[in-house]
């Protein structure tokens, strides 16, 4: 501010002082047409004239000084407002050379890729980009080298984590100083995972539906030519294979319902009181059928009896009723099924366990994982979908917990979930 009032102040007096050398000038020259001039005054006239101009000129340098000032402190003030944008702006930049080694990078970019600070100057850029197709990384290389700009690609990265890696829209510009790029990465990850769940969720649920749809559709034509020639025998078996490729695929969309909205986030959770001895009743109660018609012994251990909690009561469904119904499936009649839970503070640990089928002990690792059956269970003829015990951890990681299993192939199983509750009522004391 100060300097811009000097300015405007010298550039005043230097117009005075250039209206005054010129009137100077002016009368000089009338006085010496006149004749009215001697040496001594035209000495004198000469000289007030050449010392304006260097008055003038000493003006105009310091304008031109104060003026150099002004642009540097706005150059400065420019840089300096520029230089905290980057580094603290949401978005990851990173300064490349040619090579595609980093320059420089901002607090964005150090997150993103999950490093420090001091392991970003000289990294390979280029090396991250390897998850790419080889001749679309070539391509992408090239093109960065030239110079060319790049908006909103999409491609992996490998952070500096050992097999980490995210999704980004890459963009890149030339940047100021010579053979240099500026390179903005958006993370989008988790808009990747979604993207990719919904992908899943429309080929799988069109591969898994079409079996018994097909049949459905194949037993409903053998009802009707059967209905169309008068014969009214094995309509109830027809009925029957109808019925239970409906509620097979009932179970199916449940199922995949069930997994879209776990996987992708748009799971709404809500908890209310839930006491822990009704519940298990309740789901109990589901089974009561097949129990009976199985012979099935159920023992049960409720430590405290009627302790309540606050749950998620749909995702608590979810996981003990997939549990209770592998256990009712997979038993030989007579079998046993044990269904106990015990409260240690705020931490709730509840196991089903069965005298069953078991599961070959090389199969447990992959048992939670998406559609898979293991050998024993797809020999033992039974339907399954392959999701339920995959809907049953991602339950209990959305509440917060973890299932363990231990198990061998003809020994049973026994399945734990251990979660952290908030107790409202102790329950009932012996």
């Amino acid at each position: 501010m100060q300097s811009t009032k000097k300015i405007r102040f010298l550039r005043g007096l230097e117009r005075l002082l250039l209206v005054f050398t010129m009137l100077i000038v002016v009368l000089l020259a009338v006085f010496s047409a006149n004749g009215n001039l001697g040496v001594q005054e035209s000495y004198a006239g000469g000289g007030i004239v050449v010392a304006a101009l260097l008055i003038v000129f000493l003006i105009q340098h310091s304008i031109d000084s104060s003026v150099a000032v002004v642009e540097s402190q706005a150059n400065y003030l420019q840089d300096d407002a520029l230089a905290a944008l980057f580094d603290r702006s949401p978005v990851a930049y990173l300064i490349v050379d040619k090579q595609g080694r980093v320059v420089e990078g901002n607090v964005a970019a150090v997150k993103l890729l999950k490093g420090e600070v001091a392991a970003l100057p000289g990294l390979p850029f280029f090396n991250l980009l390897a998850g790419m197709e080889e001749d679309q990384h070539d391509v992408l290389i090239s093109k960065i080298k030239a110079g060319l700009t790049i908006n909103d690609l999409e491609v992996p990265m490998q952070t500096l984590r050992a097999d980490e890696s995210v999704w980004v829209l890459l963009s890149v510009f030339a940047y100021r100083n010579a053979g240099q790029r500026l390179l903005t990465l958006v993370n989008v990850t988790e808009q990747k995972k979604v993207d990719t769940a919904k992908s899943e969720f429309v080929a799988l649920a069109t591969h898994q539906l079409r079996t018994p749809i097909a049949a459905i559709r194949w037993n409903v034509e053998l009802l009707e030519k059967r209905l169309m020639k008068g014969k009214t025998d094995s309509l109830e078996k027809y009925a029957d294979k109808i019925e239970r490729n409906t509620l097979r695929m009932i179970d199916l969309i449940n199922d995949f319902l069930s997994v879209s909205k776990l996987e992708m986030g748009t799971y709404a959770a809500k908890t209310e009181p839930t006491d822990l001895t009704d519940f298990v009743d309740s789901i109990l109660d589901e089974f009561a059928e097949k129990i009976t018609q199985k012979q099935i012994k159920i023992v049960r251990t409720d430590d405290p009896p009627h302790v309540v909690i606050e749950a998620d009561s749909r995702l608590f469904h979810i996981v003990v009723s997939n549990l209770v119904s592998n256990a009712v499936k997979y038993l030989n009649p007579a079998g046993q099924i044990e269904l106990q839970y015990s409260l240690s503070g705020n931490v709730l640990q509840l196991a089903v366990a069965d005298d069953g089928i078991g599961i070959p002990s090389d199969e447990l690792g992959d048992l939670f994982t998406k559609f898979y059956r293991a050998s024993n269970a797809r020999s033992h003829q039974t339907q399954g979908t392959g999701l339920g015990l995959y809907i049953v951890k991602e339950s209990v990681k959305q509440m917060g917990g973890e299932i363990t299993v231990e198990s061998e192939a003809g020994q049973g199983a026994r399945f734990v979930v251990t979660l952290p509750v908030q107790v409202v009522s102790a329950g009932e004391t012996s």
